[in-house]
């Protein structure tokens, strides 16, 4: 079983048919059952949380986590975001929110015992991660707010496989 969490890159925002998501796709690439817990405006508490849940109630043999910007947070289960909520990054403290950032994504790289690759947001790189997951939809048609839509959710289901097939091929 494939678990997928992520933001609404991941959720499928924007699609007519959110079976076409990339994670539904990449299920279907590798023959899995896909558990997709993907939120749009989720921040990366959200993502961290849902992740070790999801693991613990699921046992899933493959994880993909899709990080978000570390410019979001969850306040009582409602995700904020600079766009959404400006009034509440009047104040943002950049460097504390990138090494909040980098600080999850060790946790959840150690915490994680099966298989799994681990997608960085648009704006920071990390070590730990295996691409940026703009970057696998880069050059196809996105909605109205800058989504992917079927053919960038396919390039990105493509792209992680083919990643996955490099990795778990090397010597």
């Amino acid at each position: 079983m494939l678990l997928t969490v992520g933001d609404s890159f991941t959720y499928g925002t924007e699609l007519t048919d959110r079976s076409l998501a990339w994670p539904y796709q990449l299920g279907k690439r590798l023959d899995l059952d896909v558990v997709n817990l993907a939120e749009p405006g989720a921040s990366n508490d959200f993502i961290l949380r849902t992740t070790v849940s999801g693991i613990e109630r699921y046992n899933p043999t493959l994880v993909v986590v899709a990080f978000t910007t570390p410019n979001r947070f969850e306040r009582n289960g409602e995700h904020y975001t600079p766009t959404k909520n400006p009034i509440e990054f009047r104040e943002w403290n950049e460097v504390w929110a990138l090494d909040k950032f980098h600080t999850q994504v060790a946790l959840l790289e150690s915490y994680i015992k099966c298989e799994h690759y681990l997608l960085s947001p648009w704006d920071v790189e990390s070590p730990h991660c295996i691409e940026q997951l703009v970057a696998l939809c880069e050059g196809f048609d996105k909605g109205p707010g800058g989504h992917p839509l079927e053919q960038g959710h396919d390039a990105i289901a493509k792209g992680i496989y083919d990643l996955r097939t490099k990795i778990v091929s090397k010597p």
